[in-house]
């Protein structure tokens, strides 16, 4: 039982990389939600629109910054990666995410003045983090236990999203100061459980960027289903991220309040549990138009109901629609990332693949954060408003819009290189019965 116990995908490390996981995100949370939120209660919404104009600017200017230094970091920490310990990177990542935590908390009067020095260290601590941590499965746990491994990964990830926003909503809205000793407890936990990952195994890797992409471009015909990668993972940082922050923004200055925000969040994400059991069902690879075109359908009509008219009851639809159905592209889009570099056989340029996607995935972000400040800037130049917003948020939903085709794409391409690949070991097959 002990020698199952120790090489079993729930020993110390396979446990270790769960908690991390699990960890990061309740971080993410508390930037992505309440911080956010913080920066919008710091203008008297009642006031001047004016004032919520720049408030927006400055989080659409914290994203650019951050998703710039995330580009940054998997562009140089590819090279060290093949040659060092991943998890190292994941203990970097959760000091510095760690040291994000303690600048808000000191920080909270003056948070409008040192919104790019928080950006900057937040961007690298995920740069770090993700880098090394999106190596670390492979390596540690082995593949006979991967499905059961990411099967209950997925199911602690998204208990964190039910039980975390409401609870740390209403704290926040008691006091925010409690929230970051919350988070200073969980940034600790963080950094224990990323000394305790021993990854087993050592996967030869390279990093030449110049050199994977000339490959690609060379055989632009092989590796289609890789390139219909990054282009889904580009509309999906235009969009899906973008979408996240505009959803805190209308429900902040529609209901007034965190533990709105978090109870939201929390109800959808449960909602939620049901889509991905349904998804689990009944998925195939060449039924994927019938998830993906109704998910896409449904989150636009919520969004040309918002720019109809702007109320609580179109903000809680688009805000349902979109939490509730947009896992499935989610998880349609993560695993076909994985897939499509072990179909092609390029295990060993993984670094190289994970590095371009999420150069896209981080190309897009920075689109939709300058959409973002765009927005605040205009309607400011108007003297208030949300025009401009509401401009914004139509781009970026037909944004979305590619994103569900790309993802389509990708899915025909991925049947059309499955038949290819039957096709030509039959053809193999009956030479060889021949001969």
């Amino acid at each position: 039982m002990a020698n199952k116990s120790k090489n079993g995908v729930f020993n110390l490390s396979g446990i270790s990389i769960i908690a991390c996981d699990c960890l990061q995100a309740v971080i993410c949370i508390f930037i992505d939600l309440f911080f956010v939120s913080k920066i919008l209660n710091t203008a008297d919404l009642s006031a001047e629109r004016v004032n919520m104009s720049h408030q927006i600017i400055t989080i659409g200017a914290f994203y650019a910054i951050d998703y710039l230094c995330i580009i940054f970091s998997y562009l140089i920490n590819g090279h060290i990666l093949r040659k060092i310990n991943k998890s190292i990177f994941v203990s970097i990542g959760a000091i510095l995410l760690a040291a994000v935590v303690l600048l808000v908390y000191f920080l909270q009067d003056n948070l409008m003045t040192f919104v790019p020095l928080i950006a900057t260290i937040y961007g690298l601590a995920w740069g770090f983090f993700s880098s090394g941590y999106n190596c670390l499965t492979s390596a540690t746990i082995s593949s006979k236990h991967q499905v059961k491994f990411f099967a209950v990964k997925k199911i602690m990830f998204q208990a964190v999203y039910i039980i975390f926003p409401i609870s740390l909503g209403l704290v926040a809205d008691i006091d925010f100061s409690i929230v970051t000793y919350i988070m200073f407890g969980i940034a600790a936990l963080l950094i224990i459980f990323s000394f305790l990952i021993r990854p087993k195994k050592s996967i030869s890797m390279q990093f030449n960027l110049p050199q994977f992409t000339n490959y690609m471009w060379q055989n632009r015909k092989q590796t289609k289903a890789l390139w219909l990668v990054y282009v889904q993972n580009f509309f999906r940082g235009a969009s899906y991220d973008c979408f996240t922050t505009l959803v805190t923004i209308l429900v902040i200055s529609t209901f007034r309040s965190n533990a709105s925000l978090g109870m939201f969040q929390s109800i959808f994400t449960a909602c939620s549990l049901l889509t991905m059991a349904f998804y689990l069902k009944y998925y195939r690879k060449k039924r994927s138009v019938a998830f993906i075109a109704p998910t896409i359908a449904l989150v636009s009509c919520t969004v040309v109901a918002i720019l109809t008219a702007t109320n609580r009851v179109t903000i809680l639809l688009f805000y349902g629609f979109y939490a509730i159905l947009n896992v499935i592209l989610m998880s349609i889009s993560d695993s076909r990332k994985a897939g499509v570099v072990r179909v092609l056989s390029l295990h060993s340029h993984i670094l190289e693949s994970n590095a371009l996607s999420e150069f896209f995935l981080g190309l897009g972000r920075v689109l939709g954060s300058v959409l973002l400040v765009l927005a605040g800037v205009f309607d400011g130049l108007l003297g208030g408003g949300t025009l401009f917003l509401k401009i914004a948020l139509g781009a970026v939903c037909l944004l979305y819009v590619c994103y569900g085709l790309s993802l389509i794409w990708l899915e025909k391409a991925l049947i059309k290189q499955d038949e290819e690949f039957r096709n030509a070991h039959l053809t193999e097959t009956i030479e060889k019965v021949e001969e």
